[in-house]
């Protein structure tokens, strides 16, 4: 599987609810800080029992939540995916409607690595670091 498609098959598989599916395209000693989660932005997972938390979190967080793939621009075992978001807050009822970014890493074939952003420009600058 490229990492394009290990991409891919992680959005679809959260979209699904499929934590199982979505934990096996994350290596073992995956550090993962989403933009989205309890916290926004403020917490870190570690290793797949934390992709697992961080995927109860933001389900816990949001009543619906959907995020469709729009761009992927790779780098070698590095890659920026630019994502739509639509979701809705559990107790608040506030809705996102909009991009967000996720800077992946890749070791094994799987994600050991996920920096969420808000802002593109702050993403890309991620991305063209190394």
């Amino acid at each position: 599987m490229t990492n394009e498609e290990t991409i891919l098959a992680a959005y679809d598989a959260w979209n699904r609810r499929d934590v199982d599916r979505t934990v096996e395209l994350v290596h073992p000693d995956c550090v993962a800080r989403p933009f989205l989660g309890a916290n926004l932005g403020a917490n870190v997972y570690r290793g797949r029992d934390g992709a697992r938390r961080w995927f109860q979190d933001l389900h816990q967080e949001w009543e619906s939540f959907e995020a469709r793939v729009t761009g992927i621009a790779e780098r070698g075992e590095r890659a920026l995916c630019t994502f739509h978001v639509h979701a809705r807050g559990r107790a608040s009822g506030v809705v996102i409607d909009g991009d967000l970014h996720h800077l992946f890493e890749f070791r094994d074939g799987l994600i050991i690595r996920l920096d969420g952003f808000r802002h593109r420009d702050d993403a890309v600058a991620a991305f063209q670091a190394t």
